[in-house]
């Protein structure tokens, strides 16, 4: 980028964030995140996971995680609105062996599998050693109940200081104020949410600023599990990966449809993902990455692969910038080639930008790494500009009340669908 196209005011400050990369990966860094069927996927273990949860917590904000399966993903390809929800999440949890399996096929292999019918005793354990209410939203009175009961006799001290299972119903006809006091006055620190997907996820992100400062946590039918109302895979089945497979045998009825629905989404989704991937070339001679600051904008210019280390840079960046209110014009014209977690490292630069309310831009993408973001369902959630000075120039454009060739753009979330019986809300804001 030419010196002309921003006003540089500060090479410290353009920097600060990839210094501090260097130094190690941070908190929620996503050089830990891996894209997968348009979700970015937190490659944690549970002890990370369990860590970043209690970091959460001291935060004194309010937090949303998801713990996502292939139904997860077939619902994210399907609706913009939801994948837009699952990718404000604080964290995406893997929680499916699909998602390991896709993960190996990108190169980039997630660590392990984090369940959410395994976190929930973790954080009791948690509750148990550090005085954390936890509060279960959802799932049966009997499951709802039972669990509590298991999970009291395995951690004598864990504080559960609520419990609610409204009636089965729509979103739009349950009586939310009532569940937002009961949280509230529950004064809960950890909140299960267990309504199933994609309606916990839609319930918690709805509400998000009405919610009391807590970590919300979508747990599907994990009380059930935990209660002992359906019986969990054998140690040996969970370590083969086949889980899926003896909870099939459990429940044939409701799971056997379910479950070829998404293996449908996923034979149609993942094998054109994994070609445009490897339709890529190959960047032989690395270029680093280049930050230029000023006049309210920060331009991170992508080095030839965009992989996990140039992610983890990105993110730093993204950091700075959403913290200073400035726009943040991603600069690709030396990339050619983008791994999965280099599109988890703009997932979260985008999640950290609309967090403050802030602009993201790419510019200057490639064919081929515009094929394998438009085949990662992840290209309609970016404003994308043919150059970083025209994405600055419609940037201030816009500012200005001048209408530019780059304001008509899709937006996430315009699919039109239902979701709940009820028509799809707002469209997830296209960065």
């Amino acid at each position: 980028m030419s010196p002309g196209d921003v006003e540089p005011t500060s090479t410290q400050a353009g920097t600060a964030g990839q210094d501090a990369a260097m130094r190690g990966r941070t908190f929620g860094n996503s050089g830990d995140t891996v894209a997968l069927f348009g979700m970015p996927i937190t490659n944690v273990t549970m002890a990370e996971a369990v860590a970043r949860i209690e970091a959460y917590i001291a935060s004194g904000k309010t937090h949303q995680i998801a713990t996502a399966n292939l139904d997860f993903a077939r619902n994210s390809l399907r609706d913009a609105y939801i994948q837009g929800i699952i990718c404000e999440c604080s964290m995406v949890l893997p929680d499916g062996a699909p998602m390991l399996w896709a993960s190996r096929m990108f190169r980039a292999a997630l660590r392990e599998r984090v369940t959410g019918v395994d976190l929930i005793p973790e954080l009791a354990r948690l509750s148990q050693e550090n005085g954390y209410g936890i509060f279960f939203l959802g799932s049966t009175e009997e499951s709802s109940e039972a669990a509590a009961k298991v999970l009291t006799r395995r951690f004598p001290k864990v504080r559960i200081v609520g419990r609610h299972c409204p009636p089965v119903a729509p979103l739009h006809e349950m009586d939310h104020d009532q569940v937002l006091r009961l949280i509230e006055q529950s004064q809960a620190r950890i909140v299960f949410v267990g309504f199933g997907n994609p309606k916990q996820e839609i319930w918690i992100h709805r509400h998000r600023d009405r919610l009391p400062p807590a970590v919300y946590i979508g747990i599907g039918g994990s009380l059930d599990m935990i209660s002992g109302k359906l019986k969990r895979a054998p140690l040996w089945v969970r370590k083969l990966q086949l889980e899926w497979l003896f909870r099939m045998a459990q429940e044939p009825l409701r799971l056997m449809p379910r479950y070829l629905r998404d293996a449908t989404a996923l034979l149609a989704h993942l094998p054109l993902g994994v070609a445009a991937n490897r339709m890529q070339p190959f960047e032989r001679r690395q270029r680093g990455t280049a930050v230029d600051v000023g006049g309210g904008v920060r331009v991170f210019a992508t080095p030839g692969k965009l992989g996990a280390r140039a992610a983890a840079l990105l993110v730093e960046e993204a950091k700075a910038a959403a913290g200073f209110s400035e726009t943040l014009v991603i600069d690709m014209q030396a990339t050619l080639r983008v791994e999965a977690e280099g599109i988890g490292g703009l997932l979260e630069a985008r999640r950290l930008m609309l967090e403050q309310d802030n602009s993201i831009w790419l510019a200057a993408m490639s064919n081929p790494v515009r094929r394998f973001l438009q085949f990662s369902a992840v290209a309609d959630m970016f404003r994308v500009a043919p150059t970083a000075a025209a994405a600055i120039q419609a940037m201030r454009a816009a500012q200005s009340g001048v209408r530019t060739a780059y304001e008509d753009l899709p937006v996430a979330g315009s699919s039109g669908k239902q979701v709940d019986g009820e028509p799809n809300p707002a469209a997830a804001r296209a960065s």
